[in-house]
């Protein structure tokens, strides 16, 4: 086998080797359809597009039962990060289930945190290719079973930013010129390491890592554009009209601009009313820290906080990057969850 694998009571605990996706989203999709009737089946796609073809790597752990079926699966969303400017990774805990018929499957402990907690202890740590921290936005459910049994602590209550398009205080973009291109451009990493260092925790986006993930995405559809001044890049924003939080409203699922450079976020914020208009949403939201210089930019220009249903959650793998210290200085956007 390829990858690591622990045997535990009668359980295989593995990471995943090609030609196992088949059995995995089988068994997701059973365990969910029986859990929410609401539940819309995962494609194969959609999966190897999630995991397989991210850039950042994959991390994708299971546990077999003694007839080969799977019992559990977690996967992650793996994201590489520069903190405090060095390289390193994190992951976004999303896919987690266990099919019932096997939740007690180990006597007093839970099939699930055993899985998580026997891979987390080799794949986290410091170095470009350990894992600072683990992350998500979890449903309550698992936010009890992962509090108690996988070690989350709150970040953060997350917190939105609405404004309907109409309401959106435009000024002056004196010299920027705003394009729609299909794909993000070659200096896209260059813009990246400029605007970098104003943050001490941030996710790497670079063309092949934003174009995996709003270009190529099997199911939805995002706009880009880029605000430039004089050919130099100087912000891009990534707008899609979709559901967040319970609502259908316009989007701002990426955005990043320097803090100190009014004019390019002025250019996109104009950029971002016009899709907004075009696809007749009644209110633009977006999601970001509220340390972060543009948690009070998005504000003076009219956007306004309102409460999610989401705790943002993180169990830390390196002592000094603990929850308050990524409250403090992590910056993110919806992009960077899979909430859209």
């Amino acid at each position: 086998m390829t990858g690591k694998t622990f045997r535990v009571g009668d359980f295989l605990l593995k990471e995943w080797e090609p030609g196992e996706e088949e059995r995995i989203v089988a068994a997701f999709n059973r365990v969910f359809a029986k859990a929410d009737p609401n539940f819309r089946p995962r494609s194969l796609d959609f999966w190897r597009w999630q995991y397989l073809d991210n850039p950042s790597g994959k991390l994708l752990i299971h546990a077999e039962a003694p007839d080969g079926s799977v019992a559990a699966h977690h996967g992650f969303i793996n994201q590489r990060l520069l903190l405090e400017g060095r390289p390193s990774l994190c992951g976004q805990m999303v896919d987690s289930m266990v099919d019932p018929a096997y939740r007690r499957g180990l006597q007093r402990v839970s099939l699930s945190a055993t899985l998580s907690n026997s891979f987390i202890g080799h794949t986290g740590g410091e170095g470009a290719r350990l894992h600072a921290f683990y992350w998500g936005a979890p449903v309550p459910v698992a936010m009890r079973i992962g509090k108690a049994l996988v070690q989350y602590e709150v970040v953060r209550t997350q917190l939105k930013l609405s404004c309907a398009p109409a309401e959106v205080r435009l000024q002056g973009a004196s010299g920027i010129s705003v394009e729609e291109p299909a794909s993000f451009p070659e200096d896209t990493v260059e813009f990246f390491r400029k605007v970098a260092h104003c943050y001490k925790a941030i996710a790497v986006r670079d063309q092949p890592q934003l174009d995996w993930r709003f270009v190529r995405h099997p199911e939805c559809r995002f706009s880009i554009a880029t605000a430039r001044l004089g050919g130099e890049l100087r912000g891009y924003a990534v707008y899609s009209h979709g559901s967040f939080d319970g609502f259908e409203e316009g989007l701002v699922c990426d955005w990043l601009v320097h803090p100190d450079d009014g004019a390019a976020a002025n250019a996109l914020w104009a950029w971002l009313v016009e899709k907004a208009r075009a696809s007749s949403a009644e209110r633009l939201t977006a999601v970001f820290p509220e340390t972060v210089p543009d948690w009070i930019r998005f504000q003076e220009a009219g956007f306004r906080a309102a409460p999610t249903q989401y705790p943002f959650v993180a169990r830390t793998c390196v002592r000094r990057f603990d929850p308050p210290w990524l409250r403090r200085n992590w910056y993110y956007t919806l992009g960077d969850t899979d909430l859209v």
